[in-house]
């Protein structure tokens, strides 16, 4: 396989959507819910599976260029797609009083997609960046230093994108550390504040 082949096959495999699916999971079962199955239906409904068919309805209606909205001016629409499926989760996991952490998360991706849309309305950010080090860093709050050896995730999916010149370093640079800052504190305002409160 060469460097290019292997560069669009983990674009592909570490995608924002898949990466949500396995991130939810097992954040999921560490809460030992005694809903856990619909739980994890939720999060990968609202995750994963629509922003994802989002995408390749768009890509089919010719309104993205490909599943990765390569050209930046075409991403508002994903976004906005993503964005609306992220708040429906939030609300069906308030809905059915999911731990704190679960919601939490979800709710990052909402606020984290709105930050996002406006950088990119000027700027080319890596989503794959962010789509990997905001789960991680949600599961590294939770579930302590275990979780720190998959922080080394955004390595491969740094240089794929690069190498697939999709990404310069410094938007994918951007992409990691913005989503790992943003994502450490709201999950501590939401955990442990705005949550109980509701």
């Amino acid at each position: 396989m060469d460097k290019r082949k292997l560069a669009k096959f983990i674009s592909a495999t570490m995608n924002a959507p898949l990466i949500a699916l396995l991130t939810f999971t097992p954040l999921i079962l560490s809460q030992k819910p005694s809903n856990s199955f619909l739980l994890v239906l939720i999060t990968a409904a609202f995750g994963a599976i629509l922003p994802l068919s989002s995408t390749y309805y768009l890509v089919r209606k010719g309104i993205i260029p490909d599943i990765y909205a390569s050209d930046r001016s075409t991403r508002t629409e994903p976004f906005l797609w993503a964005m609306a499926s992220y708040l429906l989760g939030v609300t069906a996991l308030l809905y059915v009083e999911a731990p704190f952490v679960v919601t939490a998360l979800m709710a990052c991706y909402f606020v984290n997609a709105i930050i996002m849309l406006f950088i990119t309305l000027r700027w080319k950010i890596s989503i794959h960046a962010v789509g990997v080090m905001g789960p991680v860093t949600a599961l590294v709050f939770e579930l302590g230093a275990k979780m720190v050896p998959f922080i080394l995730l955004i390595i491969p999916v740094a240089w794929a994108r690069v190498e697939l010149k999709a990404h310069n370093k410094k938007q994918v640079a951007a992409g990691a550390i913005l989503s790992t800052i943003l994502t450490w504190f709201q999950m501590l305002l939401y955990v442990n504040i705005l949550l109980p409160m509701i």
